[in-house]
């Protein structure tokens, strides 16, 4: 059966350019399109990446109307006639709730199937025919999982999982579907147990991460095969990440990218885009300290990034901080990279100030299973008021969600030279937001995750990485402790991801330590 793909409504890229209020605003990969032609999708993973999810009801039906140590009732409910009704009635009331329910962005669901347990009176082998297994072949190639509903299904299954050898998912409000699990998983195969369709909405968020990350390429430009000079701390080995979690990478040295910038910006028409899209990013801001000439700048680093995440087929990005402008390059350009993190990650696409892996990493965790943007910064410690400060200036202006409208923000220089766009986002209006912070370890085998709260903002004004966010955590001492093994920039995203990031560390095999 053809599957069904969870739709919500997304701004549309109308002329050159859809607003949303405060900020620029494109339908995922439109502003690649928009500028080198339609050919040229350049996609988040986030919105690439599809799961496909079969629906199944299961239960018992006795060929006789018996009580004993597995059944009791009225006889009349017991018959086989009555036992079949309310298979049906459990089917039909899944297909009803699987109509009505939105799974979100790339999650396909197809038409749940009925498969039944035969019980034959006297026989105390309990079947599951393969006619009513192989009812799944016809869905099963758009399959990536199965999530099992109804009585005793533990061995409905196992049957699947052997059978198809994709991830089952169990779902009921009884306690005792655990086992299923605990079945599964002793026989390895991948196995969870959920109560509702909320935390089943969750969930297959987290399968559709993992499957994000082995679409993931990252753009790694640097002249270096070292960690940053800023970021010691930062994951050294990008062939390691690639084979443990599958995400791939393509390098490009300044002397590649800045020809290639130098040639783009030769070119009028795709600078007469960016002129119009600078104007529409001025026009939006609430106030603004940069001259339209310098605005462009940035845009047109912007703008490069973007080509080369079309050509090498690339949806992260990450560049140094320290030794890209000893290079003098973003003097003599008078550009930063900074707007361009932000908008990146407004798309979906993780993107790393200073080249930070460790934190690019716990980036593309958090947006992949929220479909929400990553801001990260520096960290400062209030160990007496349990705050961490963090502060940067890559903020995204959709810190709600990719499909969210952007909220106010300012455009500031980050030099007093007056070039280097930085979008500056009112923290302090989202006082007592929950968030979540988190980064890798060096190995990349550990994240550190912390739940907080906002409990102010600042750095509307001032150069530099001067944007400032006020974390409440539960302790950060411990915090400040744990990350002496971690290392220094955070991530962040809205919301209390915790028990995602959790269920994706048993689908990716990395170790969650929490504060």
């Amino acid at each position: 059966m053809k599957p069904r793909e969870s739709k919500i409504t997304r701004r549309e890229f109308i002329g050159t350019t859809a607003m949303a209020t405060g900020s620029l605003a494109f339908a995922p990969g439109a502003l690649s399109s928009y500028f080198f032609g339609p050919e040229h999708l350049v996609r988040s993973a986030v919105y690439s990446t599809t799961l496909g999810v079969k629906f199944v009801h299961t239960g018992a039906i006795h060929e006789e109307a018996y009580e004993g140590s597995c059944r009791h009732g009225k006889l009349e409910n017991l018959t086989l006639e009555a036992e079949s009704r309310r298979y049906r009635q459990g089917l039909e009331h899944l297909s009803k709730q699987v109509s009505e329910t939105s799974f979100g962005p790339g999650i396909r669901t197809m038409d749940p199937q009925g498969i039944y347990l035969w019980v034959e009176k006297g026989n105390p082998e309990i079947m599951l025919k393969d006619s009513e297994l192989h009812k799944l072949d016809e869905d099963d190639p758009e399959t990536d999982l199965y999530v099992v509903t109804g009585g005793l299904p533990q061995f409905t299954c196992v049957r699947i999982a052997e059978t198809y050898q994709k991830p089952v998912i169990f779902m009921s409000p009884a306690g005792w579907g655990l086992d299923v699990p605990g079945g599964l998983r002793a026989l390895d195969h991948e196995s969870f147990y959920v109560q509702d369709m909320d935390q089943l909405k969750d969930l297959l968020f987290v399968f559709k991460a993992r499957k994000a990350f082995h679409r993931t390429r990252f753009l790694n430009v640097t002249n270096f095969e070292v960690v940053p000079k800023g970021v010691i701390s930062s994951v050294s080995d990008l062939d390691q990440i690639q084979e443990r979690y599958g995400m791939e990478y393509h390098t490009v040295d300044y002397a590649e990218f800045f020809r290639e910038m130098d040639r783009l910006v030769r070119d009028k028409t795709l600078m007469k885009k960016a002129e119009d899209l600078t104007g529409e990013l001025m026009k939006n801001a609430g106030k603004s300290n940069m001259s339209k000439e310098d605005v462009i700048n940035s845009f047109n680093f912007y703008l490069t990034v973007l080509h080369f995440l079309d050509r090498y087929k690339c949806n992260a990005f990450g560049v140094e901080c320290f030794e890209l402008c000893s290079s003098m390059q973003p003097w003599d350009r008078r550009f930063t990279p900074c707007m361009t993190h932000s908008l990146l990650k407004n798309e979906g696409f993780p993107s790393a100030c200073e080249k930070d892996l460790n934190a690019l990493l716990a980036m593309a965790v958090m947006m992949y299973v929220t479909h929400r943007p990553a801001y990260m910064g520096n960290p400062d410690f209030d160990l007496e008021g349990n705050i961490i400060q963090l502060h940067h200036s890559d903020s995204p202006t959709q810190m709600f969600g990719f499909e969210q409208p952007a909220d106010y923000y300012e455009i500031k220089s980050f030099t007093e030279a007056g070039f280097g766009v930085t979008l500056r986002y009112d923290y302090q209006a989202h006082k007592g937001q929950e968030v979540t912070l988190a980064r890798f370890d060096p190995s990349g085998r550990k994240i550190l995750v912390i739940p907080g709260e906002i409990s102010g903002g600042g750095g509307m004004e001032g150069f530099g990485c001067s944007q400032k966010v006020s974390i409440a955590v539960p302790d950060s001492r411990e915090a400040m402790r744990a990350m002496q093994d971690f290392g220094h920039h955070l991530s962040l995203v809205y919301g209390n991801c915790l028990e995602q990031v959790r269920d994706l560390a048993v689908l990716m095999d990395y170790e969650v330590v929490t504060v």
